[in-house]
């Protein structure tokens, strides 16, 4: 078989443009009409492998033929369209300047999104939300509220407990406040030995409510003195101080007192006052009689014993006296 533009190999003689310089695989280099070899490698502005390649293909005359080697070319087209001299940076900086504008605007709309859904929801409440009180920055801060103030009369000097109207109560034996270390009488009916509430033991006659008919003792109510109780003055004064809790604590609120009995106790060091509380139950004027004793039992706190009785118990107006006056000491 006659070769034809080839060895006896078949092979043809014309030079392979390496697969490297090749767009896609090896083509053989083709000549032209005036013998030059026109390869399909074209020049390239930039370095392969950037992203941003652009291959420049040179135009033909008009009359269809490629510059001559060593002439510059007239014009190329880029993208379709005549190139003008770049003179910027190379592409790949382009590119990164374009990310990095993207990057910033998709920054920009999520910020907008975000702002603009907190805009159009923060207004949205549940009807079950629990709102609050706020503070009027005008206003002091709440303070708890003091215990009202009690106001007693000044006391008399000298004055004798005095025995009461009504019908005394057949004394049953002895109470014994072993805490409070002092023993008075235990009153029959209609007394009641009952717990109430501050004392240590206690009488009772009916329902637990204010104003009550009792007779209890125990320690002196609240911190001991801070000096040892002496003299009568001394007592008298702690004595007042326990009047006024006994209205704070055991009679309605807005009682007034009138001095019945300021004395010593029969026996022993102490003092004991006598009271007539007047309140209002129900829009109704009422008025209880009541007695304070305090004894000295050898102790910083002394020892109380109080009496009281209303007057829906104005017969027992008569036990009073009796009961302060067999207070003892243990």
């Amino acid at each position: 078989m006659a070769d034809v533009g080839g060895n006896s190999s078949g092979r043809s003689q014309e030079r392979y443009v390496p697969s490297y310089e090749a767009l896609t695989a090896p083509i053989p280099v083709v000549r032209d009409e005036d013998g030059t070899m026109v390869g399909t490698r074209v020049p390239r502005r930039f370095p392969v492998g950037d992203g941003e390649e652009t291959v420049l293909v040179p135009r033909r005359d008009p009359d269809g033929s490629f510059p001559e080697p060593g002439q510059s070319p007239p014009e190329f087209t880029v993208a379709g369209g005549p190139a003008a001299g770049r003179t910027g940076p190379p592409a790949h900086r382009g590119s990164t300047r374009i990310r990095a504008a993207y990057s910033v605007a998709a920054a920009v709309v999520t910020a907008a999104a975000v702002v603009l859904t907190f805009v159009l929801f923060s207004g949205d409440e549940p009807d079950d939300s629990v709102r609050l009180p706020q503070a009027d920055a005008a206003t002091e801060p709440m303070r708890p509220q003091a215990a009202p103030t009690i106001t007693l009369p000044g006391l008399p000097r000298v004055r004798a407990l005095q025995p009461l109207p009504g019908t005394p109560s057949p004394v049953l034996g002895a109470m014994t406040d072993a805490r409070a270390a002092i023993t008075y009488v235990k009153l029959g009916k209609p007394w009641a030995v009952r717990a109430i509430p501050s004392f240590s033991v206690g009488q009772q006659v009916g329902a637990v409510r204010l104003p009550s008919t009792m007779a209890a003792s125990g320690p002196l109510p609240g911190a001991a003195p801070a000096t040892a109780l002496k003299t009568g003055a001394d007592f008298r004064k702690a004595a007042l101080s326990a009047v006024r809790w006994t209205i704070r604590n055991h009679y309605p609120a807005g009682s007034k007192v009138t001095w019945t009995a300021s004395q010593q106790p029969a026996t022993g060091k102490g003092w004991t006052l006598g009271y007539r509380v007047t309140y209002q139950v129900k829009g109704r004027q009422h008025a209880s009689q009541a007695a304070l004793a305090l004894l000295d039992v050898g102790r910083r706190k002394p020892a109380m014993l109080f009496v009281t009785v209303s007057d829906t118990n104005k017969q027992l107006w008569a036990d009073i006296a009796p009961l302060v006056a067999s207070a003892r000491a243990l």
